[in-house]
């Protein structure tokens, strides 16, 4: 599929500009037909479309790949983050460590931005040629911050961080030239239905979601249950089922089995 990516990108171009020349020419002979009260709305009719056009020619020769991670309680999906960047920068816990929405977006210069949110109670700012293990510290104080600030406070804004970083999975892509990939981790899906979250998730519904969920539970209850917490979150999430791939987190649990071929496959 990458592989044709250019030419895809090429034909929609040549489209988009054959619909101009198309309504150039359109309008200029119907403008020879019309009364003179109908050229200020013709003209403003083509003003709208070259703006329309100009923007859809920038994102086809500089188009942005979104990934977002997100997943049930304690899924591993800072684990996925990690793996696709090829570094140790989310805080990865036991319990519940999601909070706010992270974005990385490749660079060759590293990065954290914290932005400064409303009753904030964690240390907001800019930090340049940063760490990894300096960006998962701090990631990890504003998390835990706002987790334990969130219990007294229900409404408190949720963190807003960015972070820079020249992760593997850029040149792992077979993308056309220009093209802009960024991961946007967000909360776990026990979080992603806060009103705090709502407006940032909303951000990621055209973007390609990984749905993290741990293969290695085996409480028949708490299967339930989040199976249950997928089915509704990822409803919030109002994304197209096309775009979303479901991780089997922790599937190498039943490699200890006498017989894992069966017991994976009847599992999947």
């Amino acid at each position: 599929m990458s592989k044709n990516l250019p030419e895809i990108f090429a034909a929609v171009e040549n489209r988009v500009n054959h619909l101009g020349q198309s309504w150039q020419k359109f309008s200029q002979k119907i403008s020879q037909d019309l009364p003179e009260t109908y050229q200020p709305e013709i003209q403003e009719i083509s003003t709208q479309l070259a703006k329309a056009t100009e923007k859809l020619l920038n994102e086809l020769h500089h188009p942005t790949l979104a990934i977002a991670t997100t997943g049930t309680t304690s899924s591993g999906k800072s684990t996925l983050v990690n793996l696709l960047c090829g570094a140790e920068i989310a805080p990865v816990a036991v319990s519940e460590m999601s909070a706010g929405v992270v974005t990385i977006e490749y660079s060759l210069e590293k990065s954290l931005v914290i932005q400064q949110t409303p009753g904030a109670t964690w240390e907001c700012g800019e930090w340049q040629g940063i760490s990894e293990t300096e960006i998962c510290q701090r990631l990890n104080r504003v998390m835990t911050s706002y987790l334990d600030r969130k219990q007294s406070d229900p409404q408190i804004a949720c963190p807003i961080s960015l972070i820079r970083y020249p992760f593997r999975l850029q040149s792992q892509l077979q993308l056309p030239p220009g093209t802009k990939v960024k991961i946007m981790d967000l909360p776990g899906l026990a979080y992603v239905g806060d009103e705090g979250n709502a407006n940032l998730i909303r951000q990621c519904r055209e973007a390609l979601c990984l749905v993290t969920y741990n293969s290695a539970e085996t409480d028949q209850q708490k299967i339930n249950n989040l199976l249950q917490e997928v089915v509704e979150q990822v409803k919030e999430l109002s994304g197209s089922p096309a775009r979303m791939l479901f991780v089997l987190n922790r599937i190498d649990v039943f490699r200890v089995d006498n017989h894992w071929p069966e017991s994976e496959r009847g599992y999947c």
